[in-house]
């Protein structure tokens, strides 16, 4: 079939194709992603009757949360080669299953070594996954599409704030049932819809456009036709190898920022429950109502960031703005004794921080050429899985030395205004159009 151009697609054409794609494929990569969150962050609210049951510290905590990023990292490009030899869909089919049945298994822990190996596990078993979701909305989503459709399914990070704020307390609550403690019923019950959702994934969700029936075919040579149109006009990371991908200047620069950006959202929200205890004075339901009114801010403020910046067709100020606010915030939870102060902090972070992400993937994705988009997406991840397991684990063990998170959340604060830093000056090379 003869190529589309401009003036001859017909009115409404692209606006029909991706409203189709957005609502056959979204729902799917939503849930799945909502399901990962959940099983990898539940341990931050099982944590305070784990911890006390099992006697473990801040610093046996710290660690085991921490070292589920190792195996994560190190597994990450790796099991994106794989995907792409397997197909999308059946390589999230295992991953999903895999790590429901890890998450599960938490339930038998009993000893540090044993927490620190079913961790490891987990985040091995889970490796590749967030990047395999980017990667299969980027062959769905042109890139005039791409930050809200991205933004659309990364609303499962602050929906998952609302789930585990209002279930967490409830399941806890199980605390005795059939002789469980409540910290073992919340990995069972949230590790449940894992294994369901990677049976469903297999089931409905289509590896490419080229096979789909619920595309005519004049919106599926449109779509077609435009993702390579996309493709072709980035050539800075069109390379023959994988390693060569991954060496590229912008991955690396890239890599570095989410470094530190991840590394130290990982930390905090390792953590939040007992921070936001220890700051407002809360119990633990009280966490938890507070923990889902941030997901809800940060849903709509998600919602309105993506829109924002495929209207403006701009990323990087979409990042920054977001970034000073973040850093403000954390100053603010470490130092100042005021109750609602710090809950005003957290919620300023909870509309902010998780909502500019997936603006960042976004700017990553259009410096990537198709043929090592999921490759450079899971390079630029690994930096962050490395980030997160040094953070977090220095995270618990500044507790334990300190006696508070203090000086946790002020070095937190500072990997966010570094990160932002080169962040930045990204933005300037890309501006002179200098290669980043």
């Amino acid at each position: 079939m003869a190529s589309i151009t401009a003036t001859e697609i017909p009115p409404g054409l692209a606006e029909r194709v991706m409203k189709k794609a957005q609502w056959r494929l979204l729902p799917f990569l939503f849930i799945a992603y909502l399901i990962a969150i959940v099983d990898r962050l539940n341990i931050s609210f099982a944590a305070a009757t784990m911890n006390k049951d099992l006697g473990f510290s801040a610093t046996v905590y710290g660690l085991a949360a921490g070292i589920f990023f190792v195996s994560y990292a190190f597994l990450e490009v790796p099991s994106n080669v794989a995907m792409m030899r397997f197909g999308t869909r059946l390589w999230m089919t295992r991953i999903m299953i895999t790590w429901g049945l890890i998450s599960a298994a938490q339930i038998f822990v009993q000893t540090p070594t044993q927490f620190y190996i079913l961790r490891f596990l987990l985040g091995a078993a889970e490796a590749g996954f967030f990047p395999a979701i980017l990667f299969y909305a980027s062959i769905w989503f042109p890139a005039k599409w791409r930050g809200r459709a991205v933004s659309r399914f990364y609303v499962a990070q602050p929906a998952s704030q609302i789930l585990m704020g209002l279930v967490s307390a409830p399941i806890l609550n199980l605390n005795g049932v059939l002789g469980l403690h409540g910290w073992q019923w919340l990995f069972l019950l949230e590790a449940v819809p894992a294994l369901a959702m990677g049976v469903i994934v297999y089931r409905f969700l289509p590896d490419s456009p080229e096979k789909v029936a619920w595309l005519d075919p004049d919106e599926r040579h449109w779509l077609t036709s435009t993702l390579a149109a996309d493709a072709s006009t980035i050539t800075s990371t069109r390379h023959d190898s994988v390693l060569r991908a991954i060496a590229d200047r912008p991955v690396l620069l890239f890599g570095v920022v989410w470094f530190f950006y991840l590394g130290a959202a990982n930390a905090f929200y390792g953590s939040t429950p007992q921070i936001l205890s220890l700051k407002t004075g809360l119990d633990t339901r009280g966490v938890g109502l507070l923990v889902a009114v941030g997901g809800v801010l940060g849903v709509v403020s998600l919602s309105g960031l993506g829109w924002h910046s495929d209207r403006w067709q701009e990323r990087f100020w979409h990042i920054l703005g977001p970034a000073l606010i973040v850093a403000f915030s954390f100053v603010i939870l470490a130092f100042n004794p005021s109750p609602v102060l710090s809950a005003l902090a957290f919620l300023a972070l909870a509309a902010t921080w998780l909502p500019s992400q997936p603006v960042f993937f976004s700017a990553l994705s259009e410096t990537l050429h198709q043929r090592h988009r999921a490759v450079g997406i899971a390079a630029v991840n690994t930096f962050g899985q490395f980030g997160s397991f040094l953070s977090t684990s220095a995270f618990g063990v500044a507790k334990d030395a300190a006696g508070n998170y203090d000086l946790g959340l002020g070095a937190i604060a500072v990997c966010v205004v570094i990160g932002a830093l080169i962040l930045n000056q990204i933005r300037r090379d890309r501006a002179s159009n200098t290669p980043a």
